[in-house]
């Protein structure tokens, strides 16, 4: 029975000798020959008729491309060695269609600059896009010269300009001699490459572009830069203009960009000071010298943004150490130029930091740099924000999960390293940047099992219960995670509630906030006879929360055995308990007291509670709204469990 069979095995040139009878195949041309033999896969048969126009990608050399496809048309699609029809679609002409049509054969390559016409797709069977180079034929083309496959050979066959490896890999020069040769010179970066990472046109950032900064930052950026329009419009004078913020946050979050992106929005130039850049001037009147040319410039180009990066490094007046008088003599001249006898009109000065609290006074007074914001951590809506700008990558709302998961605590510099990374894998396999090397560059998740998952949910329907039944207004979100950071000790749920601000701060007001804290224990000690680790161990888990609540109420602010209290300090609360024993076991009692209630208000709402657990684990976060319905539907009425607000008696 005869046998059908396709030309790949015997004539696509896996080894090198098959070279024989065909033209030369250099290493990159090889290279090229798979990419084209891949795109026109379908056509892979022994003397297939047909034109195809393959559009190709910026990582293109037509001349190793026209070669690389002549051969394939030679050893596939005509017996005979085969030279015609491989043109460029801006070259094409009627002779060129002529011959296409007569011979039925053509391999047309259109530039990505190239736009295809009507007439274009009317003569080819097929347009089909053209693949990039990746590290799969860069190891094949290494194995089929008998070159060892290491990671430094393949990164330079993928990096390297076609034009280059093709002048690199002649006939005549071994390929291990070319690839040396390669390595030896300089690495070239192709134009484009750079013009894609920053492309010129890109207009600079406004506090419209900004994410995660803060609500508070962004509207006072705005107000600022509607006050310094009025005041070059002449409509109000400098003195209604703020002219000096104090801004703190982690490393990362973006103070310095910040800095920028006011400027861009307020239309107005930034000059940029530093205290350790001023320190590097040299000693005490060159430190001095350099701090007042920043504050002169800016005044020579009001109006303007003095930023002064790392403006805790002045600390403050009180210090006595060896450098102390070094010190204060440049906080004086700070002081001096922030408003002494020369005043800065027309100068916004943005002071940032790391530790504010470090920061002498003095520089913090009304008149100087007054108002403090503090930039936090971006959340989860702001990181997605930062991703979508560095990378303009959208991913799913599955992968958003693992994102928000694995980027949490994330500055925005984090963010973008990560997209840094990202680029470079995908510039490494030869891919455009996707969501696959954005989530491979993740840090590791773990997916917990179905039995934490549901533990967790137990714990926190416990928080909402019990804050619901204790009287707590407007529970919000109630969420847990599925996963956790590979290495990482985190909280995996929590509920947000509202207190009430208004509430006074008697001894039932801690009583509550206490039994809310402990009522995730108290769930878990009802379904499983126990409560897990997690619950302590870290300043935010809930048994550390409530023994410091338990700690201010009795030790710190009266309301214990004893009228004799020690000052409010959250950092000698631990020194308190354990040197008071009589205190330690007035907190205990406390806290085993509220521990019961708690308990018991699992046990007398527990559909409510199993209803909240079988909902959370099914969708991971309920609304606050959705929260009060459950609780609404399933409550059994008792006596409010809520203590009543003692009164002062009269």
């Amino acid at each position: 029975m005869p046998i059908k069979q396709s030309g790949k095995r015997l004539r696509v040139p896996w080894r090198k000798k098959l070279d024989e009878n065909g033209l030369p195949l250099t290493l990159p041309t090889y290279m090229a020959y798979c990419a084209v033999a891949g795109a026109l896969r379908p056509w892979n048969r022994l003397g297939a008729k047909t034109i195809v126009t393959l559009v190709t990608t910026d990582d293109f050399y037509f001349p190793l491309f026209a070669e690389a496809a002549r051969y394939f048309s030679s050893q596939i699609w005509h017996p005979q060695r085969y030279h015609g029809n491989v043109l460029q679609c801006s070259d094409k002409n009627f002779r060129h269609e002529a011959e296409a049509l007569r011979d039925e054969r053509a391999i047309l390559f259109a530039s990505p600059s190239y736009q295809i016409q009507e007439d274009d797709r009317l003569l080819s069977d097929a347009v089909v896009s053209l693949g990039p180079r990746s590290a799969r034929h860069a190891e094949a083309a290494l194995r089929r010269a008998g070159l060892p496959i290491t990671n430094e050979s393949v990164e330079l066959l993928l990096t390297e300009p076609w034009s280059r490896l093709s002048r690199a890999f002649q006939d005549r020069r071994d390929a291990l001699q070319a690839i040396q040769r390669l390595r030896s010179l300089p690495k070239a970066i192709p134009p484009a490459a750079s013009e894609a990472e920053s492309p010129p046109s890109t207009p600079d950032p406004t506090l419209s572009d900004m994410h995660g900064f803060g609500s508070s930052l962004i509207e006072w950026g705005y107000d600022l830069a509607k006050d310094i329009a009025d005041y070059k419009a002449g409509i109000i004078p400098w003195r209604d203009v703020e002219n000096g913020v104090l801004i703190s946050g982690p490393p990362g979050v973006g103070k310095t960009m910040f800095a920028r992106v006011l400027a861009n929005t307020c239309k107005v130039p930034i000059i940029y000071g530093s205290a350790s850049r001023w320190q590097e001037a040299g000693a005490l009147d060159e430190h001095l010298k350099a701090m007042r040319a920043s504050f002169d410039e800016s005044r020579e180009k009001a109006p303007s943004i003095l930023f002064i990066d790392e403006i805790d490094v002045f600390g403050n007046r009180g210090e006595t150490d060896r450098h102390s008088a070094y010190m204060r003599a440049v906080i004086t001249a700070l002081l001096q130029l922030l408003d002494g006898f020369e005043r800065r009109k027309g100068v916004v000065v943005l002071g940032a930091c790391n530790y504010p609290d470090l920061l002498d006074s003095a520089i913090k007074r009304p008149g100087r740099l007054d108002r403090h914001i503090a930039v936090p951590l971006p959340d989860a809506a702001a990181r997605r924000s930062i991703l979508k700008r560095h990378s303009g990558v959208t991913l799913c709302s599955a992968d958003y999960e693992v994102f928000d998961m694995a980027t949490e605590g994330m500055s925005g510099a984090d963010i973008e390293r990560l997209v840094r990374d990202a680029r470079r894998a995908a510039r490494r396999q030869s891919e455009r940047l996707n969501s696959l090397h954005i989530l491979d560059n993740l840090r590791p998740l773990v997916k917990l099992p179905s039995a934490y998952v549901h533990s967790l949910a137990v714990h926190e329907a416990g928080h909402a219960l019990v804050s619901h039944e204790v009287g707590y207004a407007n529970v919000a979100d109630i969420k847990i995670s599925r996963w956790r950071v590979e290495g990482e000790y985190r909280a995996l749920g929590c509920v947000e509630y509202d207190v009430g601000a208004d509430r006074p701060r008697t001894r039932t007001f801690f009583e509550n906030a206490i039994a809310v804290c402990l009522a995730g224990i108290a769930a878990e000690i009802e379904v499983f006879g126990s409560f897990s680790q997690g619950a302590a161990g870290d300043d935010a888990a809930d048994l550390n929360r409530a023994t410091e609540l338990a700690t201010a109420m009795v030790g710190a602010f009266g309301m214990g055995h004893t009228l004799a209290v020690e000052k409010f300090s959250p950092n000698a609360f631990a020194r308190m308990r354990s040197s008071n024993p009589e205190l330690r076991r007035e907190i205990h009692n406390v806290l085993e007291t509220e521990l019961e209630r708690a308990k018991s208000i699992i046990r007398l709402q527990r559909a409510a509670h199993q209803a909240l657990v079988t909902r959370l684990v099914d969708v991971d976060q309920i609304s606050g709204a959705e929260v009060a319905e459950i609780i609404r539907n399933h409550r059994r009425p008792t006596v409010s469990l809520a203590k009543p607000e003692r009164r002062a008696a009269r």
